[in-house]
């Protein structure tokens, strides 16, 4: 290089720094590229496992969902049956009620007697047993059977709508006759039915649906029990009357296999187990033969299973709760949904077996990761050939750059020489330096344009300096006086802390550097606190200003006129009368400012206020364990202060009780906007109080919950007003 003439060295120059630049253009490209590349890949593999754990979620809910409606459905189904059952029981009692009541209308009837042949399935039969002879052996009672036997017509019409159910219905007598049928399937059944017991000693005043049916004097359902044919069932049973009151009992069985036939479906998975509990855990059937949600006894408890979480959710149950959750069963995951038979005070439950659930999210994940794949490969694609495009421009970059090399630096040699000693000169610093090129081109008008910028960047530089001095002397100001500012406004502490009469707290926060709104509490006497919250019209200095003579001249009326107290009428308010004459004197601005003062006595909670065109404040009433806000409605609104200086202003009174709060604001709270301009409101501020301004919590942590909530509505907007809060709660 040393050696090379200055039109070499700009060539090789050149050169050089072409090559060089493009090859770092392409290492750049290549490794965006690359990053690129690694970027998608790494999106895909996330979005990847993003929606198959969605498809997962989507899928355990709709299962869940179905699981749950497939409980509640059940339980609808089952009833509907016991609301059949009950409508048909209640029909047999009107009938016989009909028929007993109406004796003229009905002749006497027979019916066969299961003692001398064997009863047909459907076929009403009457039942005396030696056990009630005595009591039935009596022409009045006899003339009865005789009129009652007409029901069996009706009877013998509603078993054929009960022939699949194995079930009976029976009328049993005050005086111990049984008129009955049943509904069979087998010989074996009908002799567990028609044992010699039942034949001789049966009396239905002794059995549980006539004791109940009896004693509640309505339609009614049993507990679970064994009937006569050895099989667990349940009845529903109703009181009938004759014209000298009770009668009988109505009653009508069903066979828990009927109920078990609705229950067991399992068209939701092969590990699905249907089960019934009533209110007292106890286990009425279940799908499952063995462990702890088989029958068992007919007395097994859910609630005492070892199962920690199946035992809490049957307590649930038993108390007619409807869920679908997950627990654990012989160390295997389930989901449980279960719903409530009000009718029957049971609760019906279907589990299946989490792996069952969650089968559709692993075949959903493999879908999502081979498209996932797929996109991978094309990105792979995609940057090879891009990476050859690269190639290939870097390639033409460099050959057109050795060629326009060698013109440009025959022709630039000279100027350019001047050219960089001149701008190396003013790098360092000299904005005086001048250059002189009259080629009569493009490189002359860059001189002279370098020598424009240099008088432009000179006199920019001290504009900036002078600007920059200014800026920092305003910000040095506003930041003084911001300080002032907060100085003016009451310190919560010392001497408005751990007060046993009252708790107090306020925040202000300017929307500017400084703001218009203030509060401000002081005591008037030793059993009188003065609170003030006030909001300036306009913003920034002239508000802050206008702010610190509103404050001072309130405070200072207030002071004076406190003296006098208990002596004259609306006191308070002639001493804001005072303070606003003077506001308004030489107030040519028109500024003005609201304002709520008010005067609590610390020992029995009275105060007395003036509303100067400010925002009612709410109070919250302690109700037993509770607060109640609303806004105070009798708060009458004066003319605002600095307006009329003939205005007049009346006191306003109210008591607290211990344990109520007060809470005042400024517009800035109820008026603070989101990005889409939509104010947080007074509904909202109310909604929030109601739920923060509990007992159990401090009066400053209840106002930080409702800032906190306020900034979740603006939502990162800009502060449009200032937000100023005071609170108090009355301890008594």
């Amino acid at each position: 290089m040393k050696k090379m003439n200055i039109q070499k060295r700009i060539l090789v120059t050149f050169l050089m720094v072409g090559l060089l630049t493009v090859v770092m253009i392409g290492l750049v490209s290549f490794k965006g590229l690359y990053d690129m590349q690694k970027s998608a890949n790494d999106s895909s593999s996330q979005m990847g496992d993003t929606v198959a754990t969605y498809a997962g979620e989507l899928a355990t809910e709709k299962t869940k969902t179905q699981i749950q409606e497939n409980a509640k459905e059940k339980a609808r189904q089952i009833e509907r049956e016991m609301n059949m059952i009950r409508e048909d029981t209640e029909y047999l009692a009107n009938v016989m009620t009909r028929i007993l009541n109406n004796p003229e209308g009905y002749s006497a009837k027979q019916l066969p007697n299961p003692l001398e042949r064997r009863m047909a399935p459907g076929e009403a039969y009457l039942l005396v047993t030696s056990a009630v002879k005595q009591d039935c052996d009596n022409d009045i009672v006899q003339q009865e059977i005789g009129l009652a036997s007409n029901v069996a017509d009706d009877m013998e019409v509603m078993a054929t709508f009960y022939k699949d159910y194995q079930t009976s219905c029976y009328f049993g007598s005050k005086y111990g006759y049984y008129i009955t049928l049943e509904c069979y399937d087998s010989d074996e059944m009908y002799k567990q039915i028609h044992s010699e017991n039942y034949h001789n000693n049966y009396d239905p005043r002794k059995r549980p649906w006539y004791k109940k049916a009896v004693s509640e004097g309505k339609t009614v359902f049993t507990d679970v029990y064994l009937g006569n044919d050895g099989y667990p069932e349940i009845t529903c049973a109703a009181p009938y009357y004759d014209k000298n009151g009770l009668a009988g009992v109505a009653g009508l069985d069903v066979h828990l296999i009927s109920l078990y036939r609705i229950a067991s479906d399992r068209s939701l998975g092969t590990s699905n187990i249907n089960f019934a509990i009533n209110s007292k855990g106890e286990i009425i059937f279940s799908s499952d033969k063995e462990g702890c949600l088989s029958t068992g006894d007919g007395k097994r408890s859910l609630l005492k299973v070892p199962e920690e979480s199946l035992a809490r959710e049957a307590e649930h149950m038993a108390k007619g709760g409807s869920d679908v959750v997950p627990v654990t069963l012989n160390g295997e995951e389930y989901y449980l949904a279960y719903a409530p038979m009000p009718s029957l005070g049971w609760s019906i439950g279907t589990m299946l077996k989490k792996e069952e659930v969650l089968a559709p999210v692993d075949m959903a994940r493999e879908d999502v990761m081979a498209h996932a794949n797929d996109f991978k490969k094309y990105i792979r694609w995609e940057f090879f050939k891009d990476s050859l495009k690269i190639v290939v421009i870097i390639l033409i970059i460099a050959w057109s750059l050795v060629y326009c090399s060698r013109w440009m630096a025959q022709r630039l040699v000279k100027p350019i020489t001047t050219l960089t000693e001149g701008v190396m000169d003013i790098a360092k610093g000299n904005l005086d330096r001048k250059m002189d090129i009259a080629t009569g081109d493009e490189l002359e008008r860059l001189a002279n344009s370098i020598n424009n910028m240099t008088k432009d960047l000179k006199t920019y530089m001290n504009d900036v300096a002078n600007a920059t001095a200014e800026k920092e002397r305003i910000a040095t100001e506003l930041s003084l006086a911001q300080v002032i500012q907060e100085g003016m406004l009451p310190n919560i502490f010392p001497k408005f802390s751990g007060n046993p009469h009252y708790e107090l707290f306020a925040t202000m926060d300017a929307a500017k550097e400084v703001g218009g709104d203030f509060y401000d509490f002081y005591n008037v006497d030793e059993n009188r606190v003065a609170l003030t919250i006030a909001d300036v019209s306009g913003k920034g200095v002239p508000a802050s200003l206008f702010m610190v003579i509103s404050k001072t001249l309130i405070k200072n009326y207030a002071l004076i006129y406190g003296m006098e107290a208990g002596t004259e009428k609306n006191v308070w308010g002639q001493s804001i009368v005072r303070a606003n004459e003077q506001l308004c004197a030489n107030n040519d601005e028109m500024m003005f400012v609201t304002v709520f003062f008010g005067v609590i006595n610390i020992k029995n909670g009275e105060i007395t206020y003036v509303n100067a065109g400010h925002n009612a404040p709410l109070i919250g009433r302690k109700q037993g364990e509770s607060i109640r806000w609303e806004y105070l409605k009798k708060s009458k609104k004066n003319y605002m202060m600095g307006v009329n200086e003939l205005a007049p202003y009346e006191e306003e009174y109210l008591k607290l009780n211990p344990g109520d709060m007060m809470f005042f604001y400024t517009d800035g709270v109820t008026e603070a906007m989101d990005k889409e301009s939509h104010l947080y409101g007074t509904e909202r501020l109310l909604a929030t109080l109601q739920s923060v301004g509990t007992d159990d919590k401090s009066v400053k942590d209840i106002l930080s919950a409702i800032r906190e909530d306020v900034d979740r509505h603006v939502a990162g907007a800009t502060q449009s007003d200032d937000i100023t809060m005071l609170g108090i709660r009355f301890l008594g």
